[in-house]
Parts: C-alpha cells; structure tokens; sequence
C-alpha cells in the first residue's frame, strides 16, 4: 500500500524489478542468447531514472515546510543524503574494480573469443591511472567521455545520477520563479537544443552519462510526481515528452526503448495514482500493486542499489570461466542463459543482502548522524 507521504511501497517493487531486469539483460546479452525485451537492460535503467526524479520531487516537494528551497541549509542536507546513500558502497566496490581490473579485462576477452559481437574496448577495464581514479571519487566522470565508461561497474549510471544530485535543488529553486511546467519544459528544451549545438560532446559519450543526454528522463519523474501528487493528468502528457526528446537526441537509445519509455512513464503513473474505490482503474491496478507491494518484492527493492552495482563483478567471470574451462558455448543460448541464472542469481543477491545490511545501511545512518544537530557548548557544559 502507499503511503500519503515518505516512501511508496510500490517504488520498492520497481526499483527491485529494474535491478533485476539489468542482471538478466546484461546476462542473456554475455551469453549470446537474444530475449525480447530482457536483452535490453537500457530499458531497465531508464526506469531507474523516472524512479530518481519522480522521488527526488515528491520528497522535496512534503518536506518543503520544514526545509525550504531557498535555504542553503536545504540544499546541504540533500547533498549529504544523497552522498551518503550512494558513495559508501560505490566506493567500496569502486576499489575492487579498479585493484582487478585487468583481471576482469582478461574475463571480457575472454567472453568475446566465443562471442564477437559481445566484444567491448576491455582496456578501460585495466585503466588504473591517477586521473581515472580521481575522476570517478568525485563522481565528475560521468561528464568526460573518456572515463565516464571506464570500469568494470555499470556506474556511468551511478555518474550521471550524481549530476541530477547536484542541479536538482537548483531546477526547484527555479520552479519558484518561473513555475513547475515552465521550468521542465524549458529544461527540455535546452537538452534537445544542446544535442545540436553540442553535437560532437553528446556524441563522443559510448554511454549516456553525460546529464544532458538523459535529464529530460528524470524530469519525465518530475513531472509524473506533480500528476500523482494534483491528480492532474495534464502532467503526465506533459511527461510524455521524454521519449520525443529521447527520439530527437537519440544517444544509445533505440526506437523500442523510446516505446518502453513512454510506456513505464504511464504504467508509473497509473499504479502510483490514487484512484476511486471501485472504479475500473482500481481494479486493473490491483493485481500490479500485489505484486510490487509484496515481501520479495520489497526485499529485492531494499537490495537493488547493491545487485545493480557488484551483478557485473559476478556476472563477467562467471561466463567467462564456464566458456573457457567447462565448454560452456557447446550448449544451447537458452540453456546457457538458465545456467548462468542458476548460478549468479544466488550468488548475487546473497552479497547484495550482505553489502546492504553492511555497507548501504550504515552509510545511510553515518549521512543522519553527520546532519545532526551538534549539541551546543551550554548543553555541553551544562
């Protein structure tokens, strides 16, 4: 069930199954076994994306009263939130990506021998250079094309997340000035200006990394929160823009994940709408809602943040290894997809729950102990 204000139970359910639609697509994609729609783990993060600005302004939106926008105050507390949720177990497996690097370079060729046409540039892989470590510990690596695809981790996401950190409070600051629609729209409006005016910036990222190239996505979010939130569904058209722009910049973006987009943008929308008791919306929605309001649902959504970053730690060598030494490619693509799943699934979440309980939650609560109030010196004294 939702709740009026914090966290919707539903969003947990989401964020579980976009984690999980990566693993399997980047999966299905190493072992050459084509799936509709499964091979597509773009699609996946998009719906990370929609998720991030739909919450970042639903919760900035209920807390404004007591944490007004134009307080810097406000705008340091949401940047420590937002560290300490993402930086500890980036950091961590950060470390292991770079200190083996060349090692899961070695597990990628490997992979292409048997399979070409999966084959990727693997000496980003082994770069262990000053400049691409300093580059991805300040998260500025998203905005070079040269590093903001240049590990072993899927973090061009994580790169590209922490730029949308970093001018979230200053699109809403904006919004005071010129309104909510206004500024999205015209958000929109640059980012499809920019791709022609910054032609060959946009166009030298392998990944969508650069904010620029997916904003629009997260203020597709936006935008969805302010339907959600007034019950207007002029705001969901409105939404509904992404993907046109998603077509006009087209940067590792395919016309299928341009459907999809405008897709997750309206099921988003309708699961997450309050509708009437009885109508025919309710209904539909119900068997939906079941399913992203259960209990694994919400546990694979607690540990998503974790499957999404170490999956491809697991995933690359396991392939890697069952090709060279088990003659692994003799086998057909669907039993080689159901063999990897057998054995990556566990072996993912079971340290993705681990990472959780051990790194995720207690970086959150040392971002809350940083924000709170420090006792004063007559409190002290006294």
């Amino acid at each position: 069930m939702s709740t009026t204000r914090g966290w919707s139970t539903e969003l947990e359910g989401l964020r579980g199954f976009a984690s999980l639609w990566v693993l399997l697509g980047h999966a299905s994609l190493l072992v050459h076994c084509a799936i509709p729609i499964v091979s597509m783990p773009s699609i996946g993060v998009d719906l990370f994306i929609l998720l991030s600005g739909y919450l970042m302004a639903k919760n900035y939106i209920e807390r404004q009263e007591k944490e007004p926008w134009n307080s810097a105050n406000t705008v340091k507390k949401f940047w420590i939130r937002r560290f300490f949720r993402i930086a500890p177990l980036y950091y961590l497996l950060l470390i292991i990506a770079v200190a083996y690097g060349p090692w899961f370079g070695e597990m990628r060729d490997t992979i292409a021998q048997f399979y070409p046409s999966t084959a990727t540039e693997t000496s980003r892989y082994s770069d262990q250079s000053v400049a691409n470590i300093i580059a991805h510990i300040s998260f500025i690596f998203g905005l070079l094309p040269e590093y903001g695809f240049n590990t072993v981790l899927p973090d061009w996401s994580i790169g590209l997340e922490m730029q949308f950190y970093m001018l979230f409070p200053f699109i809403m600051l904006l919004t005071l000035r010129l309104g909510y629609v206004p500024t999205l729209l015209l958000i929109m409006l640059l980012c499809t200006i920019g791709r022609f005016v910054l032609a060959g910036y946009y166009e030298a990222f392998i990944m969508p990394s650069m904010i620029l190239i997916k904003l629009h996505v997260f203020i597709a979010g936006m935008l969805m929160a302010e339907a959600v939130r007034k019950k207007q569904l002029v705001y969901l058209l409105l939404a509904l823009i992404a993907p046109v722009v998603s077509a006009i910049i087209a940067i590792g973006v395919s016309k299928l994940q341009i459907v999809f987009e405008a897709a997750m943008i309206i099921g988003m929308t309708a699961v997450l709408w309050q509708h009437r008791p009885g109508s025919l919306m309710e209904k539909l929605i119900k068997l939906p809602r079941a399913i992203l309001t259960n209990r694994v649902s919400t546990w694979l959504g607690d540990v998503s943040y974790s499957v999404y970053l170490v999956h491809l730690l697991i995933v690359v060598p396991a392939i890697a290894l069952l090709l060279r030494d088990y003659n692994m490619d003799a086998l057909s693509a669907p039993l080689r997809f159901a063999i990897i799943c057998g054995i990556c699934l566990p072996l993912t979440y079971g340290i993705a729950t681990l990472l959780y309980r051990f790194v995720e939650k207690p970086g959150i609560q040392l971002g809350k102990r940083v924000l709170a109030p420090r006792p004063s010196a007559q409190d002290v004294t006294g």
